[in-house]
């Protein structure tokens, strides 16, 4: 699926591909399969509303423009500062979408025009998003620096790893550097330790899972890679102030 993931309140840090994006509210981040995205941090606060379509009805209705269109947005930062206009338009659009989607027409040929419907309104507005991301004449951006550099790539390989339980070191050899330089350079850059960087992403990953799964205690400890419940339990504790079983009942 691709699309457009919209910032309305809050705010949050993520990697979508290779640009570190820094979201606040009103702003856009581009959803593709082309764009893998590790999510950095993000405040108590943070709400998005997410509108995606198929890649396939995308790329066939758009042809031949949007094959041209996607690198050039996401060559640059694939995250964008929506006008005010643009963001209503998008809230308005979810709105009619859920409205159109809450229907439920008993005659196939009306159901089928309303999810017909349902996808243009989709595709309209995913469309007029990345137009206006596409056609701004962003300034160009500042080099990149070496710790953003390393940064990037150390939470890119976090997102794929975490589970593995991979020590420091394991993501400085990875990035050419010795622990004590790759350690100084992520600090300097993020003001945190890589080890910190670490935890908070298996408790985040933790969280998610607690809150928007079904799945047991013990399930979610093996998926993020302890070697027993009872680990699991007392690394969540240490570092979110409750037990898993607390934090789920008041999610």
């Amino acid at each position: 699926k691709v699309g457009i993931s919209l910032c309305t309140d809050g705010h949050a840090t993520r990697i979508a591909g290779s640009h570190l994006c820094k979201l606040e509210k009103g702003m856009a981040i581009i959803v593709s399969p082309a764009l893998p995205t590790v999510e950095v941090e993000r405040s108590p606060d943070f709400r998005e509303c997410i509108i995606v379509a198929e890649m396939s009805t995308i790329s066939g209705e758009t042809a031949p423009f949007f094959p041209r269109m996607l690198p050039v947005i996401s060559a640059s930062i694939p995250a964008f500062h929506l006008s005010q206009d643009m963001e209503r338009r998008v809230l308005e659009t979810v709105r009619h979408i859920e409205e159109r989607e809450a229907l439920s027409p008993e005659e196939e040929m009306f159901r089928s025009m309303n999810e017909r419907l349902a996808e243009l309104l989709r595709l309209q507005i995913i469309l007029e998003v990345m137009y206006e991301m596409a056609t701004d004449k962003r300034p160009a951006e500042e080099k990149v620096s070496r710790g953003e550099q390393i940064f990037v790539g150390f939470m890119q390989s976090l997102g794929q790893h975490y589970a593995d339980r991979y020590p420091v070191s394991r993501y400085a050899d990875e990035a050419h550097l010795t622990i004590r330089h790759f350690s100084t350079l992520i600090r300097q850059y993020t003001g945190q330790t890589p080890m910190l960087w670490i935890t908070a992403y298996t408790i985040s990953q933790a969280k998610h899972m607690l809150s928007q799964t079904s799945l047991s205690v013990k399930e979610i400890s093996e998926r993020l890679g302890f070697p027993e419940q009872f680990t699991f339990r007392k690394y969540f504790k240490t570092h979110a102030g409750v037990s898993p079983t607390d934090y789920r009942r008041k999610e």
